[in-house]
């Protein structure tokens, strides 16, 4: 039987995150999502301005969505976005070919 570590004077974690007040900040985003297939492929206005991911922008991806992370490398695309996180989000909900974001932590 395994047992949880345990450290004197340490707090167990309760599962609740403070919020994070930066949301008018600039800063550093992955956005992805799952490409079109060829017959209905998307235009490059379709995607994000941003640069090319990382090993870790593609990581953050894979880990909290598995069904990117199972797709062919083909069939996906990662992007590192600046905006603040109203932007991103807002360009993420109008535009179906994108699944999610996450702040970029590399």
């Amino acid at each position: 039987m395994t047992r949880r570590a345990e450290a004197r004077g340490v707090r167990p974690w309760s599962g609740v995150v403070a919020a994070d007040d930066r949301l008018d900040e600039e800063r550093l985003w992955v956005v992805w999502g799952l490409a079109a297939p060829p017959e209905i492929a998307a235009v490059p206005d379709d995607y994000p301005e941003g640069g090319p991911p990382t090993d870790v922008a593609i990581a953050i991806a894979s880990t909290e969505d598995p069904e990117f992370a199972a797709a062919d490398e083909d069939h996906r695309w990662v992007m590192l976005v600046e905006g603040d996180e109203d932007d991103v989000d807002a360009w993420v909900q109008e535009h179906p070919i994108a699944r999610r974001y996450a702040p970029y932590v590399g």
